[in-house]
């Protein structure tokens, strides 16, 4: 999925950028959630952000987990470089493959 991650093959390598938006969507649902919770106390606002944010984070799990399932095993290989962080935007977290 293009929101979830980018993969860009090469004949050298595979290079696969993880883009931090569902991590931010997922802070901004829990930061909602948690004033929800201490501030407004609303239960219908509750019952419709939990599941939508357990599901969101079920279609994030499986979107991306096989793509780390491929890392881990480059890993494994010793094949992997690793740049970037996860929460930035500007240097989003890239593993880099090489095919050779």
């Amino acid at each position: 999925m293009k929101f979830f991650y980018e993969r860009i093959e090469t004949p050298e390598d595979v290079k696969i950028v993880l883009k931090p938006n569902s991590l931010y969507i997922m802070l901004l649902m829990l930061a909602i959630w948690l004033i929800n919770d201490f501030v407004l106390q609303s239960v219908p606002l509750s019952q419709i952000i939990m599941p939508v944010f357990i599901v969101f984070m079920i279609v994030r799990f499986f979107s991306v987990v096989k793509i780390q399932k491929e890392v881990l095993v480059a890993m494994k290989q010793g094949n992997v470089e690793t740049s970037g962080s996860k929460f930035s935007a500007s240097n989003p977290l890239t593993y880099k493959i090489s095919k050779i």
